[in-house]
């Protein structure tokens, strides 16, 4: 009976892990425009997509980056010189796992070490992935997960492999199980940090953008059927009453129809209302964006550009799930640094215990005026300096290359206004004599 039992929860754990897998590989399709038309090839005929294409619109892309800005926005962190070489490419990578964590629910990014002249470190996301628990089943103590292994044999390039990580080892394996390389690596962690969309409730995985894509998938839908509709109705639908079914007959305006006695022949347009496939497809777009706090705006002719008040008020949701991620994120830089401190020990490289890191805050759009007097503000109550004003401006402009321009555009500031002054007294000498010419 026990044996029974452990076989049954081991199918079951199969049945679950299979499922989750081509859940994820959907998320990732719908993302990436990756041939999303054999999702909702079983709602039509095969004959309807030999009329017409079916329709692959990309709202996922679009709604998934707009609603992950904790990286899109930026994050300083303040560790050392030795720190920042590390990290070139964290910001970039970072946006990047935000995005599949706002889209998967929860993925596993390892932390890779990248020797070379200069070392860096490297954040490769896995979206596939089983782990393994000690005591606490919300912190995993190992990972598996599938790799694809280049080969010189093309029959063989479809056989995976996989890769096992603990605290202490490396172990490569074919698909039966087979070790066949094991590297012990030092770390002294295991070198994953995992991120999910939001808190963790009763399990360690975290379900991911399924409303998004479930109107991603209606919209693909009436959008193929809209299409369809707009195909027979612009041509009409042949009608003959009257006539025997083997008496069909090549229509044309360049032919004449030859009917039975008694026979008659129409085109009939279908009815459906294209306007209203519209209407319905836009209100999906904006139930979905109302659910993920969002706001969608067509386009339209005229209207007044809106205020960054106006917009601050009109995202005041959007900006409470701002706070609630930023604080999800903040302890998950955590636990990179955490990593990235055990692997950088391991090659002869000691960071600072703590990490200083410091989110920007989201900004709204403000008038000319607005900025000046804002600006101002923070100079003269010395909340910024006039080279960190200047880098805000332009964003490309190293420290160094801030504080050369604005020296340079004091000294040209300068030499203009002892001209300008010059100009003036130069301006007002020859009225002064005709005054005192006439006195």
């Amino acid at each position: 009976m026990i044996d029974l039992i452990q076989e049954s929860i081991k199918e079951l754990k199969l049945h679950n892990a299979k499922k989750r897998e081509d859940h994820i590989e959907k998320l990732l399709d719908y993302y990436n425009g990756n041939d999303t038309s054999h999702y909702i090839s079983k709602m039509f005929s095969g004959a309807a997509f030999r009329e017409i294409p079916p329709v692959e619109s990309n709202i996922t892309r679009k709604f998934i980056n707009k609603m992950s800005r904790i990286y899109t926005i930026g994050a300083n962190r303040n560790v050392n010189d030795k720190y920042d070489e590390l990290t070139v490419l964290k910001s970039a990578r970072m946006k990047h796992v935000e995005r599949m964590t706002r889209l998967c629910g929860t993925i596993a990014t390892r932390v890779v070490w990248s020797e070379g002249e200069t070392p860096y470190f490297d954040y490769r996301p896995i979206y596939f992935f089983h782990v393994f628990f000690d005591d606490d089943p919300f912190v995993p103590s190992a990972i598996t997960y599938p790799i694809l292994q280049p080969v010189e044999d093309s029959s063989k390039a479809g056989e995976m492999q996989y890769a096992y990580w603990d605290a202490e080892k490396y172990i490569h394996m074919n698909e039966n199980g087979a070790i066949l390389n094991e590297i012990p690596h030092n770390y002294g962690t295991l070198p994953f940090v995992f991120t999910h969309r939001e808190n963790q409730t009763d399990s360690f995985y975290v379900e991911g953008a399924n409303d998004l894509i479930n109107a991603n998938e209606h919209i693909n839908i009436a959008m193929t059927e809209m299409q369809l509709g707009l195909r027979f109705q612009m041509f009409g639908q042949p009608v003959m009453v009257g006539a025997e079914m083997g008496n069909k007959q090549r229509t044309g305006s360049d032919v004449t129809l030859e009917l039975p006695e008694g026979a008659t022949y129409d085109i009939v347009a279908p009815q459906g209302s294209v306007e209203g496939v519209i209407e319905n497809i836009k209100f999906l777009v904006e139930l979905v964006a109302q659910n993920n706090h969002l706001w969608v705006s067509w386009a339209e002719q005229g209207g007044e550009v809106p205020s960054g008040v106006s917009m601050m008020i009109k995202d005041l949701e959007r900006t409470e799930d701002y706070q609630d991620d930023l604080a999800l994120w903040k302890m998950y830089e955590e636990d990179f640094y955490r990593v990235e401190q055990k692997i950088a020990s391991s090659f002869g490289v000691t960071l600072p215990k703590e990490l200083g890191l410091d989110f920007k805050e989201p900004e709204y759009p403000k008038t000319v005026q607005d900025q000046i007097l804002w600006d101002k503000h923070r100079l003269e109550l010395n909340l910024i300096g006039e080279v960190e004003l200047l880098m805000e401006y332009n964003n490309d402009l190293t420290q160094e290359q801030a504080e050369l321009t604005i020296a340079g555009n004091k000294q040209r500031n300068q030499k203009l206004s002892i001209f300008e002054k010059a100009r003036e007294a130069t301006q007002r000498t020859p009225s002064i004599a005709r005054d005192n010419a006439d006195g």
